[in-house]
C-alpha cells in the first residue's frame, strides 16, 4: 500500500494533499501502536497493532466490518419511554456519540429531511487548513447556500467546528463534533483492543470486562465496546491487526423493516448517500421527493408516525472494518491484571501545520 486514503474515498485533496493526510494516518497509527506507558501503567506495548506502510500484510489477510447501532446507548439507558429516549437523541448533537450525528429540517410541523453524518471532525480541521474555500463551497452545497465565510471561521482564520450550521440538530450536520466521535479515538480504540488480556489468571472474553480492564473506551455505548471485543478476539487468535484503509467510521446501512409509506412506496429508496463511496458512505440524507406527495412524518414505523429523527437512528447500523493478518503467528503473552481507572481514549488533534503549509482563508 503506498498511502492512506481520506475517508469514504472523497476527492476534496490534491496529490501533496492526500499525501499530507497519509502521513497524519500514519503518525496516529504509530502512536496507537506504541501506546502511553510512560503515563499508563497498563497500556502498552501493542505489538500486534500494525502500520501498513511499513509493515506488509501477509497472503492470509482478511477483512472485518465490526458494526453496532447508531442510536446513543447511553441516552436509551436513561430514559423510561421511547418518546423520552427519541426526544432527547434530537435535542443535541452533543447525546449523539455513536458515531452517528444528525439534523432534522422540518417545515411546520412536518419532517422534511433528516441529515446523518459520520466524518471525523480531524479531516475538516485538516481541509479547513488546506482548502478553505472547498469547506465553504461544501457547506453551501450540503447544508446551507447561505453559509458564509465567517460563519465558519474566525477573525484569525481558524476554522470552528462547531459553527452555527455544524453545532445543532436543526441548522444542518457537516461532520462529526460529539466530542467522542473522532477518528483519533477509533484508532485508539483498535490499538487499545489489540493485546490479548488476563485477570487474576483468567483469559478475558466478555466485552464489557475487556473495556474496562483495558480502559480503552467507554463501556456502555454500543460502539466502543463492540469494536474492543472484535479486535481483542483476532488478538486472542494471535493475528496482527490493524483498520482497512481508508480509516473510518462508515454506515453499514439502513432497515426498514416495518415501516410503511402513504402510497406503499419502498422507504428504504428514501435513504440517499450523499458523501462517500456505496461501500464507505460518509453522509446520507433521508428525504421523500416532493412529486410523492408526502412527508418523512407520513412514513410509519411499526403503525408510529416519524416526529424525531431518532426513530430513523434507530434503524441505521454503524460500522468500521479491521485487517487480520498472520493468523496465529504474533504469538504475544497476554497483559496480566487491570487498570482502575476511567476509559482512556483519546481522540490526538491533528496538527495540520506539521504535515502541509495552510493557506489563509479566503474572505
Amino acid at each position: 500500500m503506498e498511502r492512506f486514503d481520506p475517508p469514504g474515498m472523497l476527492t476534496d485533496l490534491d496529490d501533496a494533499e492526500l499525501q499530507a493526510w497519509s502521513d497524519w494516518i500514519s503518525e496516529q497509527i504509530d502512536e496507537a501502536r506504541a501506546g502511553r506507558p510512560d503515563l499508563y501503567d497498563f497500556d502498552a506495548p501493542r505489538p500486534r497493532f500494525f502500520n501498513q506502510l511499513t509493515t506488509p500484510v501477509g497472503q492470509d489477510t482478511v477483512e472485518k466490518d465490526i458494526t453496532w447501532g447508531a442510536f446513543p446507548r447511553l441516552v436509551a439507558l436513561d430514559s423510561a419511554t421511547d418518546e423520552e429516549r427519541w426526544q432527547t437523541a434530537d435535542s443535541s448533537r452533543d447525546v449523539q456519540d455513536e458515531y452517528c450525528e444528525w439534523s432534522i429540517d422540518r417545515v411546520g410541523n412536518q419532517i422534511k429531511r433528516v441529515t446523518f453524518t459520520c466524518e471525523g471532525p480531524e479531516y475538516w480541521q485538516f481541509l479547513a487548513a488546506v482548502k478553505p474555500a472547498t469547506v465553504l463551497a461544501l457547506y453551501r452545497q450540503h447544508v446551507s447556500p447561505t453559509a458564509a465565510n465567517n460563519d465558519l471561521f474566525g477573525a484569525d482564520g481558524s476554522y470552528d467546528p462547531k459553527n452555527k450550521w455544524n453545532s445543532t440538530t436543526k441548522r444542518g450536520a457537516m461532520h462529526l463534533v460529539q466530542r467522542n466521535n473522532t477518528l483519533g479515538a477509533e484508532i485508539e480504540l483498535a490499538g487499545g483492543a489489540s493485546n490479548a488480556r488476563m485477570r487474576n489468571g483468567v483469559l478475558l472474553t466478555d466485552a464489557h470486562q475487556l473495556i474496562l480492564c483495558g480502559a480503552y473506551g467507554q463501556p456502555e455505548r454500543h460502539s466502543d465496546p463492540a469494536i474492543g471485543a472484535e479486535v481483542n478476539a483476532l488478538a486472542r487468535a494471535n493475528a496482527d491487526i490493524t483498520l482497512a484503509n481508508p480509516v473510518g467510521i462508515y454506515f453499514a446501512g439502513l432497515s426498514t423493516t416495518g415501516w410503511v409509506t402513504p402510497d406503499n412506496s419502498d422507504p428504504a429508496s428514501y435513504w440517499k448517500i450523499t458523501r462517500g463511496t456505496a461501500q464507505k458512505p460518509v453522509r446520507a440524507v433521508y428525504e421523500v421527493p416532493a412529486e410523492h406527495g408526502f412527508a418523512v412524518s407520513d412514513i410509519k414505523i411499526n403503525g408510529k408516525p416519524i416526529q424525531y429523527g431518532a426513530q430513523i437512528a434507530d434503524f441505521i447500523t454503524m460500522k468500521l472494518t479491521g485487517v487480520a493478518t498472520r493468523l496465529g503467528a504474533a504469538n504475544y503473552p497476554p497483559l496480566s491484571g487491570c487498570k482502575r481507572r476511567a476509559a482512556h481514549a483519546h481522540a490526538a488533534a491533528i496538527d495540520v501545520a506539521s504535515v502541509i503549509e495552510p493557506r489563509p482563508p479566503r474572505r
